[in-house]
């Protein structure tokens, strides 16, 4: 049987789920380090309350170690261009984990700031159904 994995994934804030998406299964949260969090209040507001940011590679690093071990990768987030972490996370993966990049099946974008973690799994029941 394959090993799925599904992350949801924002700039600073990651959630894994290992062990499939079934109700009551709790996720591996990673957490990126604030470096200066007056400076990011600053840019926030700046940005409109919209952080435009890459991810950091200590971050992203931590995920690929989470995820080490998987056959089909489902990524979820949300952003476009620079602002989407799971762009920045595939394009990560590309350059210093091909193999993990490879196992990438499919990458959505969803609103997942306004959505419970129960309508997050649903959502990722429903991609690891689709062909």
């Amino acid at each position: 049987m394959k090993r799925k994995v599904l992350v949801v994934i924002s700039r600073n804030h990651a959630r894994v789920w290992l062990d499939g998406v079934e109700p009551h299964t709790a996720p591996l949260v990673i957490e990126d380090d604030v470096i200066n969090p007056e400076y990011r209040t600053i840019l926030n507001k700046f940005f409109n309350g919209r952080d435009r940011s890459l991810l950091s590679p200590a971050f992203a690093e931590r995920v690929a170690i989470a995820i080490r071990e998987v056959d089909e990768l489902y990524l979820v987030g949300s952003g476009k261009g620079k602002a989407s972490a799971v762009a920045n996370l595939v394009s990560y993966l590309r350059k210093r984990h091909p193999h993990l990049a490879e196992c990438v099946r499919r990458v959505e974008t969803l609103d997942i700031a306004n959505l419970s973690e129960a309508e997050i799994m649903t959502e990722g029941r429903r991609l690891f159904l689709l062909p």
